[in-house]
Formats: structure tokens, C-alpha cells, sequence
């Protein structure tokens, strides 16, 4: 038996720094994701357009991509909270790390490349108070030279390659100062003082073979442009001049003065970029053309007036472009780069992405589909019962994603289409009871109830193709009052009773769809009204689930005593608690109902499972089989269980590594105490935190998808002889920090489909395909 397993669908943010993504003229934007750099298709309209590589130990910091001189990109950079930094190389259409660049005392935190030539020169900043500057000559990369800061931080850095091909350096430190560094040894030859906050983001156009003008942007909310030129000495004048500073560029003299100051934004500037040129345009015109990216919410493009008086350039420099984001609870841009064409991208605080694209018809710019997913940790992830036709995720970024196949002109393509809550705790578990009804736990005490809106049905149905059917027609849509956690359902003609009424805030309006919605639109329109609030937990609530009929749901809390662990049971037509099953001494870690809805089964952090029986017609459950110390074979807390499709045997999962399947030893016993293991555990000396059982047989063998704490996806047959494995998906294949939930689709197709969630902030889809 031999499976074939293709990425389908991964979601994934960006990271909350500065220079965290990069957009190059083909097309591709690199950026961090939690540990990992993802490379983005833009141009991908049928398939994944996500490549995950796993590398790094710790958080991402920067990326960049290394433009050659015809504007093509072939390598990348990459630098980590690890105390390394990674030059990347396209071999044989792969991303490969071909340098690594070991030897900072702490994090870096930034990073910069160029070529000159052959060569390649890498520098990287670090909070050990160091630049190093790294030079890779005939494959072979090493250190070449340290610059001490002496207790101060660079927090952005720029390279440039100067036409003499001597190399010039400018380092932003945490004195509000740009430090220029150039020479055989690096040393300071200037310092270029104006800002009145630390400077964030730095670049250099090239005008001429004597001129480049660099760009800094400030917390100080403005830009300063900074002309740089050989020095040329000048007959005095009578008129008044801007005051000039001469330096030392290796042999040559070269002056510095205040270009211009650019004021437009209210809030800290972050990110700025002179628009490069496009693949084969390196002769042309310098491109006057300048992104900024600021916290106030606006991305701003920023060229020079034009004049006859005036040369190219030296007009005085006004806004062009201002988009953003107006509303909602975003904070404002992280960065911004221009991308091919007439398109630009702003990431933001929450790590979405933002790209804006110029519609010649309407002479404006528009707002593109683009992929965006979770900034944190991402704890539970299910598919909608019976059908499948999405896939539900909760994560401690306190918000609940809907993901769908959004099926086009060019195919099919998996996106973000809802976001029905967004809350103020970290969200821990979830359970969906039917197509429009899902039960959401978080860092409280409360469990809370959520029904889908009208206009997600709609708009499912526009962007999906499939109808999602429901009760009665309901709310339109909803949103979250001032101060307020809870959705709260709006209907229509509810606008003119909100003229008096201020709880809606008038945040929601209904949207009719076509194609996934933008972040702006996913935060404030296409939230779920909560329906009910269940209380009966002393503690948080950390593991829930429904039945497959949909008539009950059970939950579990953090406890270290028995009262605490108890199993609560609700019952869905009235939401009332049915029934407390008492059994464990520790937090319920997993709770999993048969397919039949017969039987429930918890696992917990005392290294025991239960399993409890439904009593005939009726919602009461009674403990029909349990493990303790004599016939317990796991000796570690229990993460993880799962059932069969066909409810005849359940798996367990364990932190020391053993895959247990359990089935009753007679099956045509009517009693139930009589649960055994069958076969031999898999022993996989790696802590085992997701199981999951796909939909089907395979001849006699059952097929179990395994997650384990180090990110890794396994495939195993399991059988009368015992475990085979089928397959292995890797830390970039997979995930690179916990799986913390493996999910099959319910259906029965030829290609199954498996959803899994990690901690490394991904959700993934892969198509699982038996040959």
C-alpha cells in the first residue's frame, strides 16, 4: 500500500515585526511565519500558492529577497531569534539554506544583502549590541568583519552597492541617529541627525553615478530624504543654501544634505521603499517613486511634483496615493513593498496581509483577494458534520476562522471566508454541532454558543457554490458593542432603530460577495451572532465536543480535583446541562464522541481514559469502561483519542510516545467493561498529541494520522500484523512546533482530505490519496 499526500490549503500569517515580508518582481513575497519563511505565489490562481520552509529554531525576524542586477531574485535572506541568519538559494526548484550565518551572542533582529558581482555581501544587526558583515566569495561564506556598537541597538540596516563598487553602510541605532559606515575595514565616517525618534525603516535610490538619495522613515511620524554626492566644489553663493556636510567614502569626498522631510502620517512610520526596477529596466530613469507604511493605518505612495522649472525629482514631494484601513480594531501597518506591476502590499499588526492593485477602468486602486490565517498558536480545528464543505479553526489569537474552497473561473482555491468571532481570551477548543451552529471555549469559565448570520449563508453560497441550509431566516449578520465580548445579533431594518440606539456602533454592513473578503471586512462584517451562554465550569474550559446527531455537546475545564474534571453534558435544544460524569482527577485533555453518538470518551492528564455509555432513548451517559494503574498502558498524560469511522475502536495518544488501539476483546458482548488493546502499542518515543482515523477502510487495515510535539504528521496502516508506516510529512511538510489537532474530512471520496493545526500558527489541508 503506498499513499500519496499533496498540500491543498495552508494558512498561515505573518509575523508582528518591521521587515517581515518582501515582494519581488516575479511575483513571489517572502515572509516569516512563526519559525518558519513562506514563500507566496501571488500569481497562483488553482493551487496552494503557500511554500512553507522550516529552518529556523525560534521566531523569524526579517526576510528580504537578494535582487541581481537585471532585477531577478534567485536567493533570499532570512534572520531569526535563534542568533543566526540564512542565505536561501533556488536548487532544482527548491528552497535550500546554502549558508548559515552562526555567531551572534543573541537574536538578529535585521538583515540586508547585495552583490557585487560574484560576491555576495551579507550584513546582519543583532540586540548583542554587534553588526556583522559576512561575504561569500566562491561559494565559501565567512565572517569578515564585526562593528562593535557599544551598547547600542541597530534596529534597521541598508547596504548599497556604490558605482565604484565599493560598499556604503547605514546603520539606524537607538540614538534617533543613521550611522554611515564604508571603507576596506568598516568604520564610521558620518552621522546623519534629524530624527527625533528611533528610525525604523531605510533606502537608497540610485539617481546617477555620483547621487543616491536615501529614504529614512521615524517613530517621529516623518520621513527624511537624504541626498548623497560626490563632492564638487562650488563657487560661494549669495542665495541662502542648504547647509551641506562633507565625509570621506573611501578616497573620495562626498556631501550630505537635507533633501526633504515628508509629513502625512500621525503615527509612527515603520516601513519605506523606493519602487525598484522591474526585470530587465536596470538602464532606465530613476523611478522617483516612495511606499510608506505608518501605525496610523495608511500606506502612502509620495512622488515629486513636476515642473518645467524643475528637473526630474527636484520638485517638492506630495502624497499621490493614500489607502488604508479606516475603522475596526486594527493597528495600523507593520510595512509595506511595492510588487510587480502597478500593485503594493501593507502587512499589519495582526499579520494580515494588504494588497492593492490599480483598475485602469476605474482609474482606482482596489483591494485584491490575498491569503492571511492566524498570528498565534492555533488550538483546535474541525470540519463542518456530515458534508465537509469548510473547515472551522480557534486559536490564541482569540479569534474563530471559517476556510472554504473558493471556486473560480480558474478552479478551485481554499481561503479565509469568515471570521465569526473575535474575542478578548485566548481561544482553546471548538465544536461544531451542525452546518450554522458552533460552541467555542476560551481562557474563561464560559462556553459560548454562536449561529450563523444570513449573510454567511449567502455569501457561502456566491463564493462556494454550495447551500448551507438553515432554520428560519435569522439575523443578517452582527457585532460586537462598545466594551463589549459578546456578538450581538443585528437584523435588517435594524438601521433605523441604531440611529438611537448606539450598542451596534454601526460597525456591521451587510456585504454581498463574490470572492474572499478582504481583512477589513472579515473583522467587522462577517461575525456570528453568540446565541447562548453556557455556565457550570469552576475553571477554564480546555476540551469540547458535539455528537454527530447533534443533540448534545460535552466539555471539560482545566481541574486538579475531581469535582473540577468532571465531563459536563448540554443538551442542544434548550442548552441545559443534562448530566456531570465524574471520573477523573486531572484535566480533560480530549473528548471524543462514537459516530453513533452512543458513546463518549475523555482523556485526561491522569493517564486515564473513560468511556461512558448512553443509556437506550435516552441523553444520560453511565461509565461503561475505564483504565486505571493495573491495566493502564500509558504511563504519561493522555493528549490525544480518537474513534474509528465505524465506532468498533478508538486510539490514544500519549506524551511518551504510544499509539494505543482499544476495541472490545468480544465483540458480540453486550457489556462494555470488556475493553482491551488491540495488538501491540506503536511505541514512537516522541510525545504523541493528535490522532486522527480516516473515514474509511483500507481492505482490513484501519489508517490512523498521527501528530506528534516536534510538528511531524505521520500516516500508519494498522492491522492483525500490527503498525506499517505509510507515510511521513516533515517539519516544513507538516509543522515545525505541536500539532495540536489532526481532523479527516467526514465524507467518503476517493482522495480524503486531513486537516491539521499546529502551534506554529498553520493550518493545513492535505489530500490523502491510497494507491
Amino acid at each position: 500500500m503506498k499513499v500519496n499526500m499533496e498540500q491543498v490549503y495552508t494558512s498561515v500569517a505573518c509575523n508582528r515585526t518591521t521587515e517581515i515580508a518582501d515582494w519581488n518582481a516575479e511575483g513571489l513575497i517572502c515572509f516569516g511565519a512563526s519559525h518558519s519563511v513562506v514563500i507566496y505565489n501571488t500569481a497562483e490562481r488553482t493551487k496552494d500558492p503557500l511554500t512553507v520552509l522550516s529552518h529556523h529554531k525560534s521566531l523569524v525576524n526579517s526576510v528580504k529577497w537578494l535582487r541581481k542586477p537585471d532585477g531577478t531574485c534567485t536567493e533570499f535572506l532570512s534572520c531569526s531569534a535563534d542568533k543566526t541568519a540564512a542565505v536561501w538559494t533556488l536548487e532544482n526548484g527548491q528552497w535550500t539554506v546554502t549558508s548559515n550565518l552562526v555567531g551572534h551572542a543573541d537574536g538578529v533582529t535585521c538583515i540586508h544583502g547585495v552583490y557585487d558581482d560574484d560576491e555576495l555581501l551579507v550584513y546582519t544587526g543583532s540586540i548583542d549590541s554587534t553588526v556583522k558583515v559576512w561575504e561569500r566569495k566562491n561559494g565559501i561564506t565567512a565572517l569578515k568583519q564585526t562593528i562593535p556598537l557599544h551598547s547600542g541597538l541597530c534596529l534597521t540596516l541598508h547596504a548599497h552597492l556604490l558605482p565604484t563598487h565599493k560598499a556604503i553602510l547605514f546603520c539606524a541605532l537607538d540614538d534617533h541617529k543613521i550611522h554611515v559606515y564604508t571603507g576596506e575595514e568598516y568604520h564610521k565616517v558620518h552621522t546623519l541627525a534629524g530624527h527625533e525618534d528611533w528610525v525604523r525603516g531605510l533606502d537608497v535610490l540610485d539617481v546617477d553615478d555620483s547621487t543616491i538619495i536615501l529614504a529614512s522613515a521615524s517613530q517621529d511620524t516623518y520621513i527624511r530624504l537624504w541626498r548623497l554626492q560626490k563632492h564638487v566644489e562650488q563657487a560661494p553663493s549669495k542665495g541662502i543654501r542648504v547647509e551641506q556636510k562633507v565625509f570621506s567614502v573611501y578616497d573620495e569626498q562626498w556631501t550630505v544634505k537635507l533633501e526633504a522631510v515628508l509629513a502625512g502620517h500621525e503615527g509612527w512610520v515603520y516601513g519605506v521603499q523606493w519602487q525598484p526596477c522591474g526585470i530587465g529596466e536596470t538602464n532606465k530613469k530613476p523611478i522617483y517613486r516612495l511606499l510608506s507604511s505608518s501605525l496610523d493605518k495608511t500606506l502612502i505612495i509620495w512622488e515629486p511634483e513636476s515642473s518645467p522649472q524643475k528637473g526630474e525629482g527636484e520638485g517638492a514631494w506630495v502624497e499621490r496615493v493614500r489607502v488604508g484601513e479606516v475603522g475596526g480594531n486594527g493597528l495600523g501597518f507593520y510595512g509595506s513593498r511595492f510588487g510587480p506591476g502597478e500593485k503594493f502590499l501593507g502587512h499589519g499588526y495582526n499579520g494580515s496581509f494588504h494588497i492593492w492593485e490599480f483598475n485602469q477602468e476605474t482609474s482606482q486602486w482596489q483591494p485584491s483577494v490575498v491569503c492571511g490565517g492566524h498570528f498565534s498558536a492555533v488550538e483546535d480545528v474541525r470540519w463542518e458534520p456530515r458534508h465537509g464543505r469548510y473547515v472551522m479553526s480557534v486559536s490564541a489569537d482569540q479569534t474563530t476562522r471559517v476556510h472554504a474552497p473558493w471556486n473560480n473561473q480558474y478552479g478551485s482555491q481554499w481561503h479565509e471566508l469568515s471570521r465569526p468571532q473575535v474575542h478578548g481570551y485566548d481561544l482553546a477548543s471548538l465544536a461544531l454541532v451542525n452546518s450554522t451552529t458552533f460552541v467555542s471555549a476560551a481562557e474563561e469559565k464560559v462556553i459560548r454558543v454562536f449561529r450563523a448570520p444570513h449573510n454567511f449563508v449567502h455569501n457561502f453560497k456566491n463564493i462556494v457554490g454550495d447551500v448551507i441550509e438553515q432554520d428560519g431566516k435569522g439575523p443578517e449578520g452582527a457585532s460586537v458593542p462598545s466594551l463589549g465580548l459578546s456578538n450581538k445579533a443585528v437584523f435588517i431594518g435594524d438601521d433605523e432603530q441604531n440611529d438611537a440606539d448606539d450598542d451596534n456602533d454601526g460597525y456591521f454592513v451587510p456585504v454581498d460577495m463574490t470572492e474572499p473578503p478582504t481583512e477589513e471586512t472579515l473583522m467587522q462584517n462577517t461575525l456570528w451572532p453568540e446565541v447562548q451562554k453556557l455556565y457550570g465550569h469552576g475553571y477554564e474550559v480546555f476540551a469540547l465536543d458535539a455528537s454527530a446527531d447533534g443533540t448534545l455537546v460535552a466539555s471539560a475545564c482545566k481541574a486538579t480535583t475531581a469535582e473540577h474534571a468532571a465531563v459536563l453534558l448540554w443538551e442542544t435544544k434548550t442548552w441545559q446541562q443534562t448530566q456531570k460524569l465524574i471520573s477523573h482527577q486531572l484535566t480533560v485533555t480530549q473528548l471524543a464522541f462514537s459516530p453513533d453518538s452512543h458513546q463518549l470518551l475523555s482523556v485526561s492528564r491522569d493517564r486515564r481514559w473513560t468511556l461512558y455509555q448512553r443509556e437506550e432513548g435516552t441523553n444520560s451517559f453511565a461509565i461503561a469502561a475505564s483504565t486505571d494503574k493495573t491495566n493502564g498502558v500509558h504511563s504519561r498524560i493522555i493528549w490525544c483519542c480518537a474513534w474509528s469511522f465505524d465506532g468498533k475502536a478508538f486510539g490514544t495518544g500519549s506524551r511518551e510516545g504510544k499509539v494505543c488501539i482499544w476495541s472490545k476483546s468480544d465483540p458480540t458482548e453486550t457489556s462494555l467493561k470488556d475493553y482491551g488493546i488491540l495488538g501491540k502499542p506503536l511505541d514512537t518515543n516522541t510525545s504523541v498529541t493528535a490522532l486522527a482515523f480516516a473515514p474509511k477502510r483500507e481492505g482490513n487495515s484501519l489508517l490512523i494520522a498521527t501528530g506528534f510535539e516536534t510538528g511531524v504528521i505521520r500516516l500508519y496502516r494498522f492491522d492483525n500484523d500490527g503498525w506499517e508506516l505509510l507515510k511521513e510529512l516533515d517539519r516544513s511538510a507538516a509543522h515545525h512546533l505541536t500539532v495540536k489537532r489532526l481532523s479527516f474530512k467526514p465524507t467518503e471520496e476517493d482522495k480524503m482530505l486531513l486537516a491539521s493545526c499546529g502551534s506554529d500558527h498553520l493550518v493545513r489541508i492535505y489530500s490523502v490519496n491510497v494507491v
